[in-house]
C-alpha cells in the first residue's frame, strides 16, 4: 500500500505526522512518502529521519504588498502542477494531510481523483488548509475533543484519534524532594523571547528562601540563549539552557512542572504526561493557542495567563501556587481522567478501510 502524507509550515505540522510515518515504516505495512514545502526549517526536521520525501515550492502569503502576492501565486500555480505531477508518478493508495498551506493543493487533487483522503487537525481550532479541506476529504480526524464543535457540518466524517506523540514519553512517578521543584520552560521550536525575559523577572520576586529551591531547564531557542543563562546567573537561580534539545522525554521526567506556550503537541504531551504548567499562548496566528490552552484549564491541570495581560508578579503567583506537592498531584490526577487514544493505531486502521 502507497501512502503519501503531507505536512509543512511549522514543526507543529511535520512532527507529529512524522511519528504516523515512522511508525508505518517500523510496523512495515506500506511504501510512505512525505511531502514538505521547500522551506530550510522543514527540511532540517525531516532530514536524517529514515523517511522518503519531496518538497512543493508553495509558501504561504507573506504579506500583502503586490509583489508578495504575485510570489505567492506563482508559487501555487508551480506546487498545484507538481503535486499533480506526483500524484500520477506515486500513485498513493491513500493520501493524509497534517494541515498547513502545503497540504491544500495536493490533498484537494487527490480527493477530487478519487483517492481516499484524511486529514489530521492537531489544534483545538482548525487551520484555514483543513478547513477548506473538510467538505472534500473522507476523514477528519482530531487531536481533541474540543475541536468538533467547529466541524459541526461534518460530524460524520470525524474522528477522535489524539494527536501522534513523540516516541519514549513515559512519566516515572518515583516520589520527587519535597524540598525542591524542577521547572521546565518550553518556548516552542523557535523559543519564546516574552517567556524568556518575564520568567527570570517573576522569580527575581520571589522571597529568597522560596526561590532556592528552584531549578529551571529552559529551552530558549538560539537568540535568546546567553542572555537567558545570565539572568538566572545574575539571580543565584540553578539553570540548565537550551536552544533546542531533542530530548524532551527525559526532561519531561525530571520536572514538576512546565512553563508553556500552549501549542498543540505540547498541550497534548502534558496531558498524556499529566504534568500541571503555566500556560502563556502565543497570541497571534489567530489565537489558536488559547483554545488549546483552555483543555487543561477547564480541566483543571493547568493555570492560564494571556500576554496581554502578563506581569512579573502574576508570573511570580502562578510559580508559588505550583510550589504545593498536594496542588500538584491534584492537578495531575485531574489529567488521569481524560480518553486519551493510541493515535498511530487508529489512523492506521482508518488507512486502510
Amino acid at each position: 500500500m502507497k501512502i503519501l502524507i503531507v505536512a509543512g509550515g511549522t514543526g507543529g505540522h511535520i512532527l507529529p505526522a512524522l511519528v504516523l510515518a515512522r511508525d508505518i515504516k517500523i510496523r512495515n505495512i506500506g511504501q510512505v512518502l512525505f511531502v514538505i514545502s521547500s522551506r530550510k526549517q522543514d527540511r532540517e526536521i525531516i532530514s536524517g529521519k529514515g523517511i522518503d520525501f519531496t518538497t512543493l515550492p508553495i509558501t504561504s502569503l507573506q504579506s500583502k504588498n503586490i509583489f508578495s502576492v504575485l510570489n505567492f501565486l506563482a508559487r501555487l500555480f508551480i506546487g498545484t502542477i507538481e503535486s499533480l505531477y506526483l500524484l500520477l508518478k506515486f500513485k498513493p493508495d491513500t493520501v493524509v494531510g497534517f494541515g498547513g498551506y502545503i497540504s491544500g493543493p495536493i490533498v484537494l487533487l487527490a480527493s477530487l481523483s478519487g483517492v481516499r483522503t484524511i486529514i489530521h487537525e492537531q489544534n483545538v481550532c482548525p487551520g484555514k488548509a483543513n478547513r477548506i479541506l473538510a467538505r472534500f476529504v473522507n476523514k477528519i480526524a482530531v487531536g481533541f475533543l474540543d475541536a468538533k464543535s467547529y466541524l459541526k457540518s461534518f460530524e460524520s466524517k470525524i474522528i477522535f484519534s489524539g494527536n501522534p506523540l513523540r516516541e519514549g514519553l513515559k512519566r516515572d512517578n518515583r516520589a520527587k524532594a519535597a524540598d525542591s521543584f524542577n521547572v521546565l520552560i518550553i518556548g516552542g521550536s523557535q523559543g519564546a523571547h516574552k517567556l524568556n525575559t518575564i520568567v527570570p523577572e517573576a522569580v527575581n520576586l520571589i522571597e529568597k528562601d522560596n526561590r532556592g529551591m528552584l531549578n529551571f531547564i529552559h529551552i530558549a531557542g538560539k537568540n535568546d540563549l546567553e542572555e537567558v543563562e545570565k539572568s538566572y546567573e545574575k539571580i543565584g537561580i540553578k539553570n540548565r539552557v537550551f536552544s533546542f534539545t531533542e530530548h524532551m522525554a527525559r526532561l519531561y521526567n525530571e520536572c514538576d512542572f512546565v512553563i508553556s506556550r500552549a501549542g498543540a503537541m505540547t498541550i497534548s504531551e502534558l496531558l498524556t504526561l499529566e504534568i500541571p504548567a503555566i500556560l502563556v499562548p502565543y497570541p497571534y496566528a489567530g489565537g489558536h493557542q488559547k483554545l488549546n490552552a483552555m483543555v487543561l484549564e477547564k480541566i483543571g491541570s493547568g493555570i492560564l495567563l494571556e500576554e496581554k495581560n502578563l506581569t512579573p508578579y502574576a508570573m511570580r503567583d502562578a510559580i508559588l501556587k505550583l510550589m504545593d506537592r498536594n496542588i500538584l498531584r491534584a492537578m495531575s490526577s485531574r489529567a488521569k481522567r481524560i480518553d486519551k487514544p493510541d493515535t498511530c493505531k487508529i489512523l492506521i486502521k482508518e488507512l486502510y478501510r
